[in-house]
């Protein structure tokens, strides 16, 4: 795959994973209107969905970890130990009540 598809598929992850945190959070605030509107609870209401794909991804990124380790590769262990990190992070931030 050529890099600039991987820096772009990195980019547009992010910015997808960003509105699906901030969608779940507080809805009313993609749209910038102080009502909510079906459309706007349609992600809210996605929360389980993404915190299941949050939670894989944590389970994925210390897998890779654990590999790191095997390998004695530090910046697997550092890298997939950060991703794991803010995974977790995020996974408890979509999950907070």
């Amino acid at each position: 795959m050529p890099q600039f598809l991987l820096v772009l598929n990195a980019l547009t992850s992010f910015a997808s994973a960003a509105a699906a945190i901030i969608s779940t959070a507080k809805p009313e605030s993609m749209s910038g209107s102080p009502h909510v509107t079906n459309g706007e609870l349609f992600y809210q209401r996605l929360g389980p969905a993404v915190s299941s794909a949050i939670a894989a991804a944590a389970f994925v990124q210390a897998a890779d970890a654990v590999i790191g380790i095997g390998k004695k590769d530090a910046g697997i262990i550092l890298g997939a130990s950060l991703s794991t990190v803010v995974h977790v992070i995020c996974f408890f931030s979509v999950n907070k009540s």
